[in-house]
């Protein structure tokens, strides 16, 4: 009779010793993995605001940051800049705060008088998307799935050892 399925019960001691390195060692790996991932994606954010051109003042830039939860395994990457959800989605028509334009103005270098005309238009047209942190989350998590496994394997190799 030919076999389809054969299951080999020798080294099952090995088995559970893996099983039980995998258990103990989830948290701290996984943790290890999401650091990673989170930094990659917060410079791949950093970079995609200065090839957008969004940097007026450098705040949403520098406000670009990491939370994690207390063990690590949820993190979360944006920024401190309100302002940073309106450039990545883009608004729809309305008429912006008349500071925040004069502010946009004098840093750029242009006449301040400009400000009312630009919100005008912005109270039109709205303002596009400009999207700096999704292309930065998809390029971060593509590798993410790997940066886990490399980092189970290490760790597995460390405790087996």
């Amino acid at each position: 009779m030919a076999a389809i399925f054969k299951v080999d019960m020798r080294g099952i001691e090995g088995l559970q010793k893996n099983i039980l390195a995998v258990r103990n060692g989830f948290p701290e790996w996984a943790a290890e993995a999401n650091a990673e991932t989170a930094e990659v994606i917060r410079t791949l954010a950093q970079r995609n605001i200065q090839e957008i051109d969004a940097i007026a003042t450098g705040k949403m830039a520098a406000g670009v940051e990491v939370a994690y939860s207390r063990a690590g395994l949820v993190f979360a990457v944006g920024t401190k800049a309100a302002y940073g959800v309106f450039v990545e989605l883009g608004t729809r028509p309305h008429f912006p705060p008349l500071d925040a334009i004069r502010e946009w103005c004098r840093v750029r270098g242009i006449d301040e008088k400009a400000a009312y005309p630009i919100a005008l238009a912005i109270s039109r047209r709205g303002l596009p998307e400009r999207p700096w942190l999704r292309p930065a989350f998809l390029a971060g998590i593509a590798q993410h799935a790997n940066r886990i496994r490399l980092t189970y394997a290490a760790g597995l190799r460390s405790k087996l050892a």
